[in-house]
């Protein structure tokens, strides 16, 4: 035989062989796993951007008092908000719904904007609403969307850079709407058919929407902030009607939704002379949490100039909303970009958090030069949990997420 021949023969004999091995395999039954039947209240929705693949974002779900990762959906570019609607036909756990988008051709070609809404047991995605392929998109991702009280309707902010509000009726799984909202935009919820928007001119506009998502009118209000001299952050929190905006200068102020017209109900500082004198500011990218049953307000802080508004913290002022006083002061274990408090009897503060060893600002030079975080020790992304009335620290998860810029509670 040939040296030719020999070797088709062995060919023949490990084909043959490894036909056999796979036809002794068992094929694996596939099954879904099912998210825990237990208490939500203490679950948090990381959004994690992932500055090292934006096409690869993801919202991630963790049982804070376990520090275990429950489940992860996979939501395309810049998608890293989530939303928990109260209303849901899945046998009544709250579904989930995500904005996300995507490219024909991975990073380019035709541009597809997506309301998704996941089961609220198997995290699988149940419905993919179709909306206008502008969503806005950014580096804080708090009120680029925001729910219908009754959870029957979605409000998106668009920017192209013209501003408009698309309306997405999450019961009927069907895009709604879209109007012009030019100067106006951010979504703060007022209701169940009505949505503030965050204006340039300092006021607030209302739209007001039916029962079947057609913005039916639009409403502004007086300034109640001068953009010029101390604007007000994007990033606001709720407790009932009226919601809480902070401005550059530590000022809170307190606008009540009720009415067709957003109204300025107060306004007051979180800090003194000297704390102001001294530097002292709100900093992060979301910045303010509100537990609504003890009426408290919690604030990340930290101390630098008016460039550092969204550089990590490493301190939470915690004030009366009744007395506007501090009441208590919960010192980080680390340096913490996001917070969110848990709206139970025995609340938690949740902080998207993570150690840096160089500048804040040198994040983005890492990322361009490709290096890994995690070997350069750079950073190491966490998600720090807390007992909200005393405090303490209860536990780190580490590596909760990438770059983790947003917190939403089930």
């Amino acid at each position: 035989m040939t040296g030719k021949g020999m070797i088709t023969v062995l060919a023949g004999v490990l084909l043959a062989g490894s036909a056999a091995q796979a036809a002794d395999l068992a094929p694996e039954t596939p099954y879904v796993e099912s998210l825990p039947d237990t208490s939500r209240d203490h679950w948090v929705a990381v959004g994690d951007l992932n500055p090292l693949g934006n096409a690869d974002t993801r919202v991630m779900l963790y049982d804070a008092d376990t520090g275990k990762m429950l489940g992860m959906m996979s939501t395309g570019y810049w998608g890293s908000l989530s939303f928990f609607p109260k209303d849901s036909k899945n046998g009544g756990t709250k579904n989930i719904v995500t904005l996300e988008t995507y490219f024909e051709r991975g990073t380019r070609g035709q541009r597809r904007d997506y309301a998704v809404i996941y089961d609220g047991i198997t995290l699988l995605p149940i419905h993919e609403i179709g909306i206008a392929p502008r969503r806005m998109t950014g580096f804080t991702q708090t009120q680029m969307g925001g729910l219908s009280d009754d959870g029957q309707f979605l409000a998106v902010t668009n920017f192209t850079p013209a501003q408009s509000v698309s309306i997405v009726n999450l019961a009927g799984a069907s895009f709604a709407d879209e109007v012009p909202t030019a100067g106006c935009g951010q979504i703060y919820p007022a209701g169940n058919r009505r949505f503030a928007l965050l204006c340039g001119d300092g006021a607030m506009r209302m739209l007001t929407i039916d029962d079947a998502g057609a913005v039916r009118g639009q409403t502004d209000s007086e300034p109640f902030f001068d953009p010029f001299t101390d604007p007000v952050l994007v990033q606001a929190a709720r407790k009932g009607n009226d919601w809480f905006f902070v401005s550059m200068d530590g000022y809170i102020h307190d606008v009540d939704v009720s009415g067709d017209t957003v109204k300025l109900k107060e306004k007051w500082s979180l800090l003194s002379d000297d704390e102001r004198e001294d530097g002292w500011r709100t900093g992060g990218i979301q910045a303010l949490a509100i537990h609504e049953a003890d009426n408290k307000l919690y604030a990340l802080m930290r101390q630098g100039g008016r460039e550092t508004y969204e550089e990590p913290c490493d301190v939470v002022w915690v004030f009366d909303l009744a007395t506007h006083k501090r009441v208590a002061t919960i010192d980080l274990v680390n340096t913490t970009l996001a917070i969110n408090v848990s709206p139970d009897a025995k609340p938690i503060l949740t902080g998207a958090s993570f150690k840096t060893v160089l500048p804040y600002w040198s994040l983005a030079l890492v990322s361009i030069l490709g290096a890994k975080f995690e070997e350069l020790d750079v950073v190491k992304p966490a998600l720090d949990v807390y007992d909200a009335t005393s405090g303490a620290h209860l536990r780190t998860v580490d590596h909760a997420a990438n770059f983790a810029t947003s917190l939403t509670q089930p």
